[in-house]
């Protein structure tokens, strides 16, 4: 494990463009990797959860399975209104229609 105070040390010769030593070379790798891991434990502690996607992909099924069954009974209404539509016109036909004695 590599102090901060070594790596930024190493750090701030490499940005000057100053000669590293393989090992300071190493060590100064050694240093970024640290801190990209201690980077990504911090980002993925504070990213919210994301919800599973199988257990979506189940709640999308069931809600398409509700839907489609709402527009099964919503079909199978109209059909039962149209018959009834058609009733009442013949109905009122029969009202206006004279009958024959």
């Amino acid at each position: 494990m590599i102090s901060d105070e070594l790596g930024m040390e190493l750090h701030d010769r490499y940005t000057l463009d100053e000669p590293l030593t393989p090992q300071e070379q190493a060590q100064l790798e050694a240093w970024y990797a640290q801190k990209d891991s201690a980077e990504a434990a911090l980002l993925e502690q504070n990213q919210p959860k994301l919800p599973n996607l199988t257990m979506l992909q189940a709640q999308l099924d069931a809600t398409l399975a509700q839907l489609t069954a709402v527009i099964q009974r919503l079909q199978q209404i109209t059909l039962e209104n149209d018959a009834i539509r058609e009733e009442i016109a013949g109905l009122k036909q029969q009202l206006v229609t004279p009958r024959s004695a």
